[in-house]
């Protein structure tokens, strides 16, 4: 086989996470591995309990979580593995500091989402680890880079990171970056507003987001078929 069709196969056999069926048991038939509900909370990486929390309990960290969580184990499973088989008593461990004095309703629905994070892979990972996989990015394309939500979702499908984005749209990577931040920061703080999650936690998925920040101006995007010819180029 010639070195070029190998690298492709290799580079398609990397991909296919994302192209096999969903793992998460609410996907609908037929969806895609990186299916995801549309959920404001998942959306936005709104964790019902406090990450620090969960490492607590769990006696964990990020980097350990990170390793585990691949899209087919579940924040369940790896609690098993620590002595929590009962998810629903797990799930109001991790909640117990919001829960006081919460109403019936805001109970429910941060038990329901609570189990969601522990039985659902690819919801968990992303909601945990893609913290700049937010509608509220696109949404505000015209300030962060200068240009229509249309035209940035179109340059990113093509592969651009969003610094080059940003000076196609004829903003600095200063200003872009700091737009950016700000408004981050607004939609950290809407989560604490709804109830989605805790002032803590807000605080920490802020500071997630502004380690990796400049790194994330520089990362490029590949759909599957630019990954392809980009490792083809290579060779």
């Amino acid at each position: 086989m010639p070195r070029c069709l190998l690298l492709i196969a290799v580079a398609v056999l990397a991909l296919v996470p994302s192209t096999a069926a969903a793992a998460d048991t609410h996907a609908p038939k037929g969806a895609r591995g990186d299916w995801l509900p549309r959920s404001e909370w998942v959306m936005s990486s709104w964790l019902p309990f406090d990450e620090a929390r969960l490492y607590d309990v769990l006696g964990t960290n990020r980097a350990e979580l990170a390793r585990w969580l691949d899209d087919r184990r579940t924040l369940g499973q790896f609690a098993a593995r620590r002595g929590y088989r009962d998810r629903g008593a797990l799930a109001g461990r991790l909640l117990a500091p919001r829960l006081h004095g919460a109403s019936p309703a805001t109970r429910r629905r941060l038990r329901s989402r609570a189990l969601d994070m522990l039985t659902q892979a690819h919801l968990a990972r992303h909601v945990l680890f893609h913290i700049f996989h937010t509608p509220a990015i696109p949404r505000h394309a015209q300030a962060i880079f200068g240009m229509s939500p249309q035209r940035y979702r179109r340059l990113r499908d093509g592969g651009l990171s969003p610094q080059r984005i940003a000076a196609q749209g004829g903003i600095s990577l200063i200003r872009s970056r700091e737009a950016l931040r700000a408004i981050l920061r607004k939609r950290d703080d809407q989560g604490v507003r709804s109830g989605g999650m805790s002032a803590r936690q807000a605080d920490a998925l802020f500071a997630h987001q502004e380690a990796d920040l400049d790194a994330y101006m520089h990362r490029r995007y590949r759909t599957p078929a630019q990954q392809v010819a980009f490792v083809c180029k290579l060779h």
